[in-house]
């Protein structure tokens, strides 16, 4: 498909996401990570760890080709197809990380919001940049953080703190959950590091597949 029919479908598949506060509380969750060993290949980690402990337990990995461009704002059409395989080969988990954005998006449906319709648990996004809107830094303390507000002064997501020092992160909801629980759990499931120890575990996972699999 061309580039305006991926924009039709976010379009429509926008109106079924539910942003509401869900009274969850999660003991498995999972992060996807997607690595391209070369330019037509993805390969798409899912880490599995318990919460609030975050020790890693168990994970799955789908390997296969990806011929659609990266095209800003269009990432789930790119990298969806291989991610969907490799949760499927996951258990049942409570939460689920993306790297990437939920509603804090142009059209209001990044990865996580995207991927969060074929899912049956809540999704979240937290990406390293911001990609839509527009908000202050926060606060330098771990915690803070300040809302990402679209050009209209809607409410999209958050900057937020994770560590003193460094750079924000830019977390929103995917599908299932609040603005408010989004922020919460993102802060939670983050240790000593920058990013979310889900994502960062499925990050260093496929980083060590690659080689294992000499891909």
């Amino acid at each position: 498909m061309d580039r305006s029919d991926a924009v039709e479908i976010q379009k429509l598949l926008k109106e079924n996401i539910v942003i509401r506060d869900n009274p969850i509380e999660p003991s498995l969750v999972a992060g996807v990570d997607l690595s391209f060993p070369d330019k037509s290949t993805g390969l798409a980690v899912v880490a599995v760890l318990n919460f609030p402990e975050l020790e890693l337990l168990e994970y799955s990995y789908h390997v296969g080709k990806v011929e659609r461009p990266y095209i800003p704002g269009l990432l789930s059409f790119r990298e969806g197809p291989e991610i969907i395989e490799a949760l499927k080969n996951t258990p049942e988990v409570d939460l689920v990380f993306f790297d990437g954005h939920g509603t804090a998006h142009p059209r209001g449906i990044g990865i996580a919001s995207h991927i969060g319709l074929f899912l049956e648990v809540p999704t979240i996004g937290v990406a390293k940049s911001l990609l839509y809107g527009k908000c202050e830094l926060p606060g330098s303390s771990r915690g803070d953080s300040s809302p990402i507000l679209s050009p209209a002064g809607e409410l999209i997501g958050y900057s937020l703190r994770t560590k003193p020092g460094v750079k924000p992160v830019y977390v929103s909801p995917g599908n299932g959950l609040s603005m408010k629980q989004a922020l919460e759990f993102s802060l939670k499931a983050t240790g000593i590091y920058r990013l979310p120890e889900p994502t960062r575990q499925a990050h260093i996972l496929s980083q060590k597949l690659k080689a294992q699999l000499s891909l």
